[in-house]
């Protein structure tokens, strides 16, 4: 009986470590090291943090793809602007930049970025490399201990509120704005164009260009900077160019961030240097919507004025790109 006993254990023993039942491990693969360190120094809340990429690898991995790519989810308050391809140098180490904005202060991590490669000697056939763990120092814009700041936080609901005030707000604001477009529609035929945005017959607004001319020309007769609401107009804008690149270029826009925007860009909207102006209002507009930065009325202006003049480059960037596909 203890023989049958102890035969039986020892079966159950050697399934339990039976390759068959464990789960699969990783493989090891060394020789390899992924760096990143930040060439920007004491950069602030909404900043530029430029990353510089070092990787090594062994002589016998080979690469999937150049350009690194986040692994898992990017922290929260950090947008990825830009990620580079990466390039070797003779001493066989690939090195690349990275442009990222950070939007909360402190002691912030930098998102963990990995490299698809095989290595066929040791049976690897597609493994990742991730990057280290990196922290960036971001200075806030005011100074510390100051009482108006605070996080962003969710609603909270205070029992024993009466209703009545805020239905009663809700009705008064809904006249309002009754009067208010009642008032705007009546004088639509005597109001005045501003000069610098010519209004276009309403018969000819058909095209995506001809819908975002209008929407930008609106934008700036409503004037909420001067009112106090920058944020407004800032999305406003930024919203009108994304409306654009969806319905003439059938880019997702509304649906990606900033830097996926600029990933998607069609080839013929990223010369000479249309990529980088947009990059550069997206990123203004970041500032102005999670930042808290308040732009003066004139600085609003002249980013409606440089929002309008990349519409009308990529508009004729488009009808060149439809002229030479008919021919």
């Amino acid at each position: 009986m203890r023989s049958a006993l102890f035969a039986l254990f020892a079966l159950v023993l050697s399934l339990v470590s039976s390759p068959l039942t464990r789960p699969a491990q990783a493989q090891v693969v060394s020789n390899q090291s992924f760096e990143i360190t930040s060439s920007t120094t004491h950069p602030t809340v909404g900043d530029t943090v430029i990353l510089s990429f070092r990787v090594r690898l062994d002589e016998r991995d080979l690469l999937f793809d150049t350009v690194p790519r986040p692994i898992g989810a990017v922290p929260q308050g950090v947008r990825i602007l830009a990620v580079e391809k990466l390039q070797r140098t003779p001493d066989r180490i690939f090195h690349g930049h990275a442009r990222l904005s950070f939007y909360r202060p402190g002691h912030q991590p930098v998102p963990v970025f990995g490299l698809p490669f095989m290595r066929a000697v040791k049976g690897v056939q597609r493994a990742t490399l991730a990057s280290d763990s990196v922290f960036v120092d971001i200075v806030p814009l005011l100074p510390a201990g100051n009482p108006s700041l605070k996080d962003i936080a969710g609603l909270e609901r205070s029992p024993g509120q009466p209703v009545w005030p805020f239905i009663a707000g809700l009705i008064l604001l809904g006249g309002l704005i009754a009067f208010y477009r009642r008032k705007r529609k009546a004088g639509a035929h005597s109001r005045k164009v501003e000069p610098d945005l010519p209004a276009l017959p309403e018969e000819a607004a058909q095209s995506p260009y001809d819908i975002a001319i209008r929407q930008l020309q609106r934008i700036g007769r409503e004037n909420w900077p001067a009112q106090g609401f920058p944020a407004r107009h800032y999305a406003a804008v930024t919203d009108t160019l994304r409306d654009y690149l969806e319905a003439a270029e059938d880019v997702p826009a509304r649906e990606r961030t900033s830097a996926e925007v600029l990933w998607s860009l069609p080839p013929h909207l990223t010369e000479p240097d249309l990529r980088q102006r947009l990059q550069r209002i997206l990123d203004e507009a970041d500032r102005v919507k999670f930042a808290r930065v308040r732009p003066e009325p004139t600085q609003a202006r002249d980013f409606l004025q440089r929002s309008r003049a990349l519409l009308e480059d990529w508009h004729q960037c488009h009808t060149v790109e439809l002229s030479d596909a008919i021919r």
